[in-house]
């Protein structure tokens, strides 16, 4: 089985807090506290109505969302394909976002068999590529 570690790209993720060093005298320096309004302000705007799924690219991180974007070809129909995923945890399920088949049906299978680091999927229809999040 192959191998799928996340990719962390910063679409639609908040970016992290930079380092607030030892108080002085027991106060914020100007520019500490500038970071931490910046550091709030950047989660205010992430969070409100900009709730992501990522950039779209495979095996990415899927944006603020805990799961990992994947592409899988799918050659056969109703065939269980095993998909490496980069969670750490068993997932929960798919979300699927999109297919380029009109009647396509992607759908999570095998789930007793899923683990930390693949899960199975299969699709009705041979040849369909589809996109979907591993949560």
């Amino acid at each position: 089985m192959a191998k799928s570690e996340r990719i962390r790209t910063v679409a639609g993720m908040v970016p992290e807090l930079p380092p607030v060093l030892p108080l002085v005298d027991g106060r914020l320096t100007s520019q500490q506290i500038a970071d931490i309004t910046d550091s709030i302000r950047n989660l205010i705007r992430a969070v409100n109505g900009r709730l992501s799924f990522g950039d779209g690219s495979n095996s990415s991180q899927s944006g603020n969302v805990d799961g990992q974007l994947k592409t899988v070809k799918f050659v056969a129909a109703n065939t269980d394909y095993e998909v490496p995923h980069g969670l750490g945890r068993i997932p929960i399920g798919i979300v699927v976002l999109s297919t380029d088949a009109d009647a396509a049906v992607v759908r999570g299978s095998s789930q007793g068999s899923w683990g930390k680091t693949r899960l199975f999927v299969r699709c009705n229809i041979a040849g369909t590529t589809a996109l979907f999040v591993v949560v």
